[in-house]
């Protein structure tokens, strides 16, 4: 499992469907994510392809409550000894056992009822607010509600900005907003904050990496989804 390089120091691993991302922090690595239950095997291999050891990782900072980024956690945080980093309203969803909230069908939900999955109950120790500035490398997270009540997107300042999206958007055939939210409103909201910023790279959980001109790219995402054209979004993922 050879992680591919989106920028200096951050590395994508790819999971069958999922990416998860590694940041070089100080001396030790920060995972973005830890992808399904069946995932640890496949990113200690990436770890140890970059030289490095599953003790190195100093902390797994987590995007959302979804079984596809937490299924995963329990093991990780075994292996390497880190701790979980969380929004506060979708660790209270990790710390019981719940991979997500259900919902029933509206506009931008693939499924008349989504359940909320059950797996093991995990300790988050560190609960994160809008934007905190956390202690790897001046890594800042953004509530980002709408796919969950409790999204985080992540902002690194390094080669220009890299934007670890999760699953605010999807990158498939192009960048889209992801077909599965909690509220499709919240979402749009978050994804138009998101453009406001300035980032060179941007990084999905679900799609390809924009390596260049990624925020540019959010802009020209929501001038789409404000046009009555775009009534259906782009294909994401839970």
């Amino acid at each position: 499992m050879k992680p591919k390089a989106v920028a200096r120091g951050v590395w994508q691993v790819g999971l069958r469907g999922v990416n998860v991302f590694l940041i070089e922090a100080g001396d030790g690595l920060v995972l973005i994510d830890a992808g399904l239950r069946h995932s640890p095997p496949h990113v200690t291999e990436a770890i140890y392809a970059l030289g490095r050891l599953p003790q190195d990782v100093v902390a797994i900072v987590v995007t959302h409550a979804h079984r596809d980024h937490v299924g995963g956690l329990a093991e990780m945080m075994r292996r390497t000894g880190a701790e979980a980093w969380m929004h506060p309203a979708d660790a209270a969803l990790v710390r019981d056992g719940l991979y997500g909230r259900p919902f029933r069908h509206g506009a931008g939900r693939l499924f008349s009822r989504w359940p909320a999955p059950k797996g093991d109950a995990i300790a988050v120790a560190h609960e994160v607010s809008d934007g905190e500035v956390l202690p790897f490398d001046g890594l800042r997270a953004l509530h980002t509600p709408g796919h969950t009540a409790g999204h985080l997107a992540l902002l690194l300042p390094r080669g220009g900005g890299v934007l670890f999206v999760g699953d605010a958007a999807a990158n498939l055939r192009r960048p889209g907003l992801s077909f599965l939210n909690e509220d499709v409103a919240g979402g749009r909201r978050s994804l138009k904050r998101l453009a406001a910023l300035e980032f060179e790279a941007a990084c999905f959980a679900h799609g390809r990496m924009i390596r260049h001109g990624a925020s540019s790219a959010f802009r020209e995402l929501v001038a789409r989804l404000e046009t009555p054209k775009s009534e259906t979004p782009a294909v994401g993922d839970a």
